[in-house]
């Protein structure tokens, strides 16, 4: 080998001694995004391509950076991932859906509502991530009907499957922030006539029913009204509809419903295309027995 060439791979060699890889963790995580991201674009281009340009989906938030504890994968294959079966299906659903969504992960953050996390950390109650061994999603898109110009989603499923003691931290940290943010204002500013202006928005948050399904579950409502100065001491406020979700825990599984937007009404008496009180108990119910047979112990 000539000199210049030994010169060159000594080069190298000696630049490659100071770069900075990422952490396996870390790359592992990039990776599982990118393929979320992946897999989500195709779908929303074979949608689109199905029923017009106006169809697009939300993609989930990115929890921040807090102190937490992973939980490891557990190796035995006995009960490890979470069947197909699991999870709810179309019929279990008493609104019309089409399409149906899908995907699988490891080592997931169990989700909190940012503004609920906010909140805590306001009250004195920092949140702690709740880490999943393993989890599956589903989401039931309304069905691509004659005349119809976009595609909305009418329920999203969340399954984790987390240790036993995982499993009620994270439902009785809920209940403990959702009792301690019954009311919470956020102050904020935003600019008209290129003039800062005061902004509030109070939010607030129930639970309306309780332990009706599985060892632990609650339906949760969330309402929010905005309020921004006019300037002259009056205020013009702006309401948003309520946001429903349900949560149950079965053993060591967990899943999390949330109805799609304008789906859940915040009435008792849900009937076509719309979702109360009672349809939301009755999904939880339903969802818990789909779970019970894939929990553990099973019920």
């Amino acid at each position: 080998m000539r000199e210049d060439d030994l010169a060159f791979v000594e080069r190298v060699h000696r630049d490659l001694r100071d770069v900075t890889w990422p952490e396996p963790g870390e790359i592992r995580a990039m990776a599982r995004r990118r393929r979320r991201r992946t897999a989500t674009f195709a779908a929303i281009a074979v949608l689109a391509a199905m029923t017009g340009p106006a169809y697009a989906m939300k993609d989930r938030p990115e929890p921040p950076p807090t102190a937490a504890t992973r939980v490891p994968v557990d190796a035995s294959p006995a009960r490890a991932d979470i069947p197909l079966d699991s999870l709810l299906r179309a019929t279990d659903v008493p609104v019309k859906s089409g399409v149906q969504l899908g995907d699988a992960g490891l080592g997931e953050v169990m989700p909190l509502d940012p503004l609920l996390r906010r909140c805590g950390g306001e009250r004195g109650l920092p949140v702690v991530d709740s880490y999943s061994r393993y989890s599956r999603s589903l989401t039931l898109l309304s069905p691509a009907d004659a005349g119809r110009t976009s595609v909305t989603a009418v329920l999203s499923q969340d399954v984790y499957r987390v240790d036993p003691a995982v499993g009620r931290q994270f439902v009785g940290q809920l209940r403990m922030v959702l009792d301690a943010c019954r009311e919470w204002r956020d102050l904020d500013t935003t600019v008209a006539s290129r003039e800062s202006v005061p902004l509030e928005t109070v939010h607030s948050w129930a639970v309306p029913a309780t332990n009706f399904a599985g060892d632990e579950s609650m339906v949760v409502r969330h309402e929010s009204s905005t309020t921004p100065g006019s300037g002259d001491g009056r205020a013009s406020g702006s309401a948003v509809p309520a946001e429903m979700s349900v949560v149950v825990r079965v053993g060591d599984l967990v899943t999390v419903l949330v109805p799609g937007p304008g789906v859940a009404r915040d009435r008792a008496d849900g009937t076509g295309s719309s979702l109360g009180y009672g349809d939301l108990e009755a999904l939880g119910r339903a969802a818990a027995r789909r779970l019970c047979p894939a929990a553990h112990s099973p019920c």
